[in-house]
């Protein structure tokens, strides 16, 4: 595969937007938790002259802005994503979240099926477990982390959960495209102040969503067990569910040709 251009990059209000561009069906493309824009770098190319990739930042989160208050919602996010379909002009789209991103995805399915072809959501928790917490959730009430350097910065960068096929090399890339300055020192390009967005069930409303659905699940991943994605596949009543072997929890990372196929396949399944 050539080397893809670099998308073109803007901000409408408040939320930060990339854009691969091209004449196909359009695809808007939805982050995890403390992750970005950029987590769909691996993926976009591979839809060239299929699909038409946006990605956005959540508020909080990339070059997007910061909530002032810090106070962030789902609410938030959903708005977030009819900020960016307003400035696309799009009318009906193809949703597609991963993690976090799946669950915001879902949402604005149960809300406003009429603006959606369909919707993808790719290894998402359906529910948040006790007893097992997360890094996350752990760090939620502490203080924003500055660090005096970003090379000090980056080498504190981790994925979460820590799995993944990605190389030494790429990891780095990613932590690079995942702090700014601060002050006299670095820092993420996420708000800590994020991580206490209540996360309830899913469950309750998947049996709501009345568009196309597709679900993937890494086969690898330790946040979705097998049980529960086909349990979300079923509930959801999915057009279609998948797991790609070898991708842990952030498949757009460990496989994202595998998961560009698949969804291309699942887009072309839904007509004009």
């Amino acid at each position: 595969m050539t080397a893809a251009a670099a998308p073109r990059s803007w901000k409408s209000g408040a939320v930060h937007l990339r854009d691969w561009g091209g004449d196909g069906a359009p695809v808007l493309l939805l982050h995890g938790m403390a992750a970005h824009s950029h987590w769909w770098d691996r993926v976009a190319p591979h839809w060239r002259g299929k699909l038409r990739a946006v990605a956005l930042d959540f508020r909080g989160h990339g070059d997007s802005d910061w909530a002032d208050d810090g106070a962030y919602s789902a609410e938030l996010w959903l708005e977030d994503i009819e900020t960016a379909r307003r400035a696309l002009g799009w009318e009906r789209f193809l949703l597609c979240g991963h993690s976090m991103g799946a669950r915001m995805a879902l949402n604005y399915a149960e809300r406003h099926p009429a603006r959606l072809r369909g919707v993808a959501a790719v290894d998402f928790l359906p529910e948040v477990l006790s007893g097992r917490p997360s890094r996350f959730s752990r760090a939620s009430g502490r203080p924003q982390p500055v660090y005096p350097t970003q090379d000090d910065a980056v080498a504190r960068f981790r994925l979460e959960p820590g799995g993944t096929t990605m190389d030494a090399a790429a990891t780095r890339a990613l932590g690079l495209q995942s702090v700014r300055p601060s002050g006299s020192g670095w820092t993420w390009k996420f708000d800590w102040r994020a991580l206490s967005i209540p996360i309830p069930p899913v469950w309750p409303q998947l049996g709501a969503i009345r568009v196309p659905a597709f679900v993937v699940r890494g086969g690898l991943s330790e946040l979705i067990g097998p049980e529960d994605f086909e349990r979300v596949a079923r509930e959801v009543r999915a057009a279609g569910a998948v797991v790609i072997p070898g991708a842990h929890h952030h498949v757009p990372l460990d496989k994202p040709a595998e998961l560009a196929g698949a969804v291309a396949t699942f887009a072309a399944s839904l007509g004009e």
